[in-house]
């Protein structure tokens, strides 16, 4: 029997076959997007563009009839490469699109000027790349609908993501923000920060500070750090975006207090969402505790007490609640005949509950919205759309 349970507050559009994927991609999404064009974002850092993802990425778009445009930022490109990288873009993706360069000026000064810091401040990586490409796209004064993939997915396959953007485009359903769920998994369980971190830390709060909109809201999602989502344009200027690993927490918190739950869904991307993999304890880590830090201060803006004395408690919660998701997931492996190591994964746990922060939390500091920037700084739009070669 297929699934489709409605368990939250966010609707869950399951995928229940595959006969609908040909004529959703070929006819419905195209004949929709006539009227609501779509952007994608496709964000990159340098070593994805040589890689066989980003090849494979760009082969499937091309065949995209309901996609207006992509937009690709990159950073950590030496400028000698910038004529070499436009010139594989040319020949990979022979559709309409736009490489935003942030490392480089004077688009890096128009970046700085628009987030009101000095550029040395700046913090290069897929939340800056992804806010640059939403600031270009409001510069150009280019609505309808903009959808969000990550350029390291070997699997990608253009039907799941004319899925997300019909959600979207599809006007009678009334959803402004849309976010792709998928199970990573191969021969072992993958999703290690989701399964044995995040989700066990919301659920913590919950035990310790109650029921809060935010903290259900979250817990609706499947999979709340995919980097997969699709948003209106005016939704997308209106929200302050979080740099580094808090960009997608950060988002789903903006997009929380921006339009009510019933404008939001989440939509099954399949299985085997072949992302790359990295150790436990290497860049995982930082990503556990910014996620952690970004929880925080979001429920202090929402009014809830999360001193020291609160987190001491949230600490043994978490411990707890972390202990039983490695039972979960072992028991999910092993009813499936997938490789588990209980083990390993209590140790990843340990290390990632070990980044709760203790001490004063950090100011919030998100990069501003992009209706923000045009009031306070239309210079700095001007400056972005100016430097910028289509």
């Amino acid at each position: 029997m297929s699934d489709f349970a409605q368990t939250g507050v966010i609707c869950t559009l399951q995928r229940l076959n595959d006969v609908h994927l040909a004529p959703l991609d070929r006819e419905w999404l195209p004949d929709r997007s006539a009227r609501c064009p779509i952007s994608l974002i496709l964000p990159c850092h340098a070593p994805d563009l040589q890689q066989p993802a980003l090849r494979h990425i760009c082969e499937q778009l091309t065949g995209a009839q309901w996609l207006q445009r992509v937009v690709i930022p990159i950073n950590g490109l030496p400028p000698s490469e910038q004529a070499a990288v436009r010139s594989q873009f040319a020949q990979q993706l022979p559709i309409s699109h736009t490489l935003l360069f942030t490392d480089a000026p004077p688009l890096n000064d128009a970046l700085a000027l628009a987030a009101g810091r000095p550029k040395e401040l700046l913090r290069p990586g897929k939340g800056l790349n992804v806010w640059a490409a939403l600031g270009w796209l409001h510069a150009q004064r280019i609505g309808g609908i903009y959808a969000l993939q990550d350029a390291d997915v070997l699997s990608f396959n253009r039907p799941t993501l004319a899925r997300l953007c019909f959600a979207l485009a599809e006007e009678e359903l009334q959803f402004d923000f849309a976010k792709m769920y998928y199970s990573r998994v191969t021969d072992r369980l993958y999703g290690r920060v989701s399964r044995l971190f995040l989700t066990p830390l919301l659920h913590s709060f919950v035990r310790v500070l109650g029921h809060h909109p935010l903290l259900d809201f979250l817990l609706g999602f499947r999979y709340p750090l995919a980097g997969e989502c699709a948003l209106r344009a005016s939704l997308a200027s209106s929200l302050p975006f979080h740099e580094g690993w808090s960009l997608e927490i950060g988002m789903l918190c903006e997009v929380f207090r921006r339009i009510e739950p019933a404008r939001v869904c989440q939509v099954d991307g399949g299985t085997g969402y072949d992302h790359k993999h990295q150790p436990a304890t290497g860049g995982l880590l930082g990503m556990c505790e910014q996620i952690a830090n970004t929880l925080l201060q979001q429920l202090a803006i929402e009014g809830c007490n999360v001193d020291h004395t609160i987190r001491e408690t949230l600490l043994r919660t978490l411990q707890r609640e972390t202990a039983q998701a490695v039972k979960r997931s072992n028991a999910l492996a092993r009813l499936n005949g997938i490789t588990s190591s209980p083990s390993q994964e209590i140790a990843d746990a340990l290390h990632f509950t070990n980044t709760l922060p203790t001490g004063p939390l950090p100011t919030p500091q998100p990069l501003p919205s992009w209706e923000t920037v045009e009031r306070m700084q239309p210079s700095a739009l001007e400056l972005l759309s100016k430097h910028i070669k289509i």
